[in-house]
């Protein structure tokens, strides 16, 4: 039972990553808490649900369709929205993001309708894995195996290619970065297009597992943002391993307390660590400028 518990709470749990690393990397470039992340999360199940409809059967053609997808509408919103407000406007382009779940949100339920949908059972194909007494149904290893490769991916782009060097210097300091010939807004385009299209590749893992509904991303945005401040908000290391830890606290939580709880666990995490903890596990106090 115990592995049980854990192999479903990493499934769980790597979807959270995806999405806590979207949100860290936004904020780290952008200083952007993004919060309709979740909403995009709900858009990449969707996509996916269309694109399963039109016929692309393989996984990693639907995945590779729903974050190419994505990544084209995270780049129109943050070129034609979120830039055109002042980057020192903190409160207004936090609230522009509640404004954008919003519209994506009710655009969903007029699209695909409000009733709740899934992807085909077989969409994930696979035999299932029987170790011992426990048997690993094939969505379950998909998902471990592609937020993996995902997550590698992000490693190697950030920390081995120049356009991955350039926005971890704009990151860090965007003014320095931009008297070194780096161009700073450009590097926080390319950030927030991937951010989205993490939050789109988490869509796709999380939907076998749940229903597709135009309101799902207001719960599971909040668990992604959740892991990312566990982790430490602006920080990989720590969005990878926030996310992995809240779904085995949600999946403990949900078997040993209540499972109507398990909701509430995942934010009490939220608020004790906010209260105790601000930085997150990975994250670094930053000194105040005044």
């Amino acid at each position: 039972m115990l592995t049980d518990l854990i192999v479903s709470g990493l499934v769980i749990g790597a979807a959270y990553s995806l999405l806590a690393l979207g949100y860290s990397l936004i904020f780290a470039s952008m200083r952007l808490l993004h919060l309709a992340q979740g909403d995009f999360l709900m858009l990449g199940g969707f996509v996916a649900l269309s694109l399963v409809t039109a016929g692309v059967g393989n996984v990693f053609l639907a995945i590779i369709g729903v974050m190419a997808i994505l990544a084209c509408l995270g780049f129109l919103l943050e070129r034609f929205a979120y830039k055109k407000i002042p980057y020192q406007l903190y409160a207004p382009r936090i609230i522009a993001t509640l404004g954008v779940g919003m519209a994506v949100r009710s655009l969903a339920s007029i699209v695909w309708g409000a009733n709740a949908q899934t992807l085909p059972d077989n969409f994930f194909k696979g035999p299932v894995l029987v170790l011992g007494s426990m048997k690993i149904q094939p969505s379950y290893y998909w998902t471990l195996l592609i937020a993996a490769i995902v997550m590698v991916l992000l490693a190697v782009f950030l920390n081995r290619t120049k356009a991955g060097l350039a926005i971890r210097a704009s990151a860090f300091n965007s003014d320095v970065a931009e008297i070194m010939g780096i161009n700073a807004s450009r590097s926080r385009t390319v950030s927030f297009v991937i951010g989205v299209a993490l939050a789109g590749c988490a869509g796709i893992l999380v939907a076998p597992l749940t229903f597709i509904s135009y309101d799902m991303g207001v719960s599971l945005g909040m668990k992604g943002f959740s892991a990312a401040v566990l982790g430490g908000l602006g920080s990989i290391p720590g969005g990878m391993v926030g996310g992995l830890l809240l779904g085995l606290i949600e999946v403990f939580g949900a078997t040993f307390i209540s499972t109507p709880y398990k909701d509430i666990i995942a934010f009490l995490v939220l608020i004790l660590i906010l209260v105790f903890r601000p930085a997150g596990l990975f994250g670094q106090n930053e000194p105040e400028k005044i």
